[in-house]
């Protein structure tokens, strides 16, 4: 990032009478909090093996790499180098490299590849012979910890059994449940209890961790060692919604963990943590062409002076809550008052950690129903296909997310915002086909492609890790993207 020209500091941006000031409390929801929990959360007590215990040829080391029975081959960087790769086989190189050596130096934590905090996501931990550590993000990080299913998911029986059995009693994620997947994506990719990247990592170096599960499925340097047997677009439609509630999820009980542990005074944990408020906010040009620089150009989405809480979570959740019966017809759309308290609460500009920690609390109890009722849904015979026609009505509904009821402004004009809308529209752009199968899509799709890209430097020039020269310009532009897919999309609206 170029300091001089991008870092907007929070005192600016925020001021200091803003963090003294205190706004009403809104009432708490009298909704009841549910109780239903997904499986697939937390950490089963059973040991991590080496990734070496899959590779042998008669079971998953074929050596055919993308063949069934070479899933081990197709995910070892060894066997076949070139092209696209598997990135958890590389996560735990990542800690040799130049950058991850500088931010140990920063964070003055020694050397990255042996220190815990970083292992826990660039490795897996704990696992069994410990040298085995250098494989990286391997087998039981995705698959669960094999010290009871290694031996068992090759026994007679084993297909017979409920996802929920593999994993409460052998602690073997079932990764074809989208939801026991997505949830165990979330673990790494947006933190847990365990791990988190805080604004102290990302100041020094480490990358933001925005997660978007679709897009992270579909990276065409990802080389996968399965073949997904849900056809499009009832495949990427469910993992999009599940993807927005297992993010949304993992981010509130991140805020809820953190906010316990300001509410005891840990001297660890700065309160309000700023890696779950929007970059932007602070980050961003000076002057009057800025994201939110000057009262005719405020952001219309939150109070003056506050950093949005994890826009980058919130912003397409409500439209993913709202289309789940189109990719789960037999899930209720989830109402999710108590989360809206929760915004509400964070709209603060100086939060109370106890009374966050208690509102967080039961809106992860909500986020917990609604994915154990996907979850269930799909377990239960594979849900029906999706609605016909789902993929233009959320893309609709994302476009319509991003603009002003008139159309003449965008909603939220921070990146983070547009981001969430625009990786929406192009999942469901994709799950339809892509270009020459949705006609009228293509243009908006591939401009907001361009337009939301962080730039790219001159040969030989500084890179950039944020959206540089993001000025009104720019977001106009964006803005007729947005009104233009809306118009793209706009005849299908309604279930026919």
């Amino acid at each position: 990032m170029r300091a001089a020209s991008l870092t907007l500091f929070a005192v600016i941006g925020l001021g200091i009478s803003g963090f003294l000031k205190q706004l009403d409390v809104p009432p708490a929801s009298d909704a009841p909090v549910p109780t239903a929990k997904p499986y697939g959360l937390g950490k089963p007590p059973f040991a991590q093996l080496s990734s070496s215990s899959c590779a042998a040829s008669s079971c998953h080391g074929g050596g055919a790499v993308g063949k069934k029975g070479s899933e081990h081959s197709t995910w070892a960087p060894e066997v076949f180098p070139e092209g696209a790769h598997d990135p958890h086989a590389n996560a735990y190189r990542v800690l040799f490299n130049a950058d991850s050596v500088r931010i140990g130096k920063y964070l003055k934590i020694g050397a990255p590849h042996k220190e815990a905090l970083c292992l826990k996501c660039h490795a897996v931990e704990e696992v069994k012979p410990t040298d085995a550590i250098s494989e990286a993000v391997g087998c039981g990080a995705c698959h669960g910890p094999a010290e009871k299913w290694l031996g068992a998911h090759v026994a007679p029986g084993w297909t017979s059994l409920s996802n929920q059995d593999k994993w409460e009693k052998y602690g073997f994620v079932p990764a074809g449940n989208l939801v026991a997947r997505s949830l165990n994506c979330a673990g790494c990719h947006v933190g847990d209890a365990d791990k988190e990247v805080n604004h102290d990592l990302i100041a020094a170096g480490h990358p933001r961790l925005n997660f978007e599960y679709t897009r992270f499925h579909f990276s065409p340097k990802y080389r996968k060692h399965w073949e997904e047997k849900t056809p499009q677009p009832d495949f990427e439609v469910r993992a999009w919604i599940t993807g927005q509630a297992a993010t949304l999820r993992a981010a509130t009980d991140l805020l809820r963990i953190r906010a316990e542990r300001a509410a005891i005074d840990d001297t660890k944990t700065p309160w309000p943590e700023f890696s779950g408020l929007s970059c932007y906010a602070c980050h961003q040009q000076i002057g009057l062409e800025g994201p939110q620089r000057g009262t005719a150009d405020k952001n219309p989405k939150r109070p003056a002076g506050v950093a949005g809480w994890e826009v980058w979570s919130n912003t397409a959740s409500d439209t993913a809550a709202k289309f789940c019966p189109d990719a789960f017809p037999d899930v209720n759309s989830p109402q999710l008052p108590h989360l809206n308290v929760l915004r509400k609460l964070m709209e603060k500009r100086n939060p109370n950690p106890k009374t966050i920690a208690e509102a967080a609390s039961k809106a992860v109890a909500e986020l917990d129903a609604w994915l154990a009722g996907m979850q269930v849904s799909e377990d239960r015979n594979r849900p029906a296909r999706v609605s016909p026609y789902a993929t233009e009505r959320i893309a609709h509904a994302l476009a319509a997310n991003a603009l002003s009821k008139d159309r003449t402004k965008l909603a939220d004009h921070d990146w983070d915002a547009l981001s969430a809308n625009y990786l929406g529209s192009a999942a469901m752009y994709h799950a339809a086909g892509g270009r020459g199968n949705v006609p009228g899509w293509t243009t908006p799709i591939h401009g907001l492609t361009a337009d939301l890209k962080f730039p790219i430097p001159k040969a030989g020039g500084e890179g950039f890790n944020s959206p540089a020269g993001f000025g009104r310009k720019e977001r106009d532009r964006v803005r007729d993207r947005f009104r233009e897919l809306f118009d793209a999309t706009g005849g299908l609206r309604e279930k026919p």
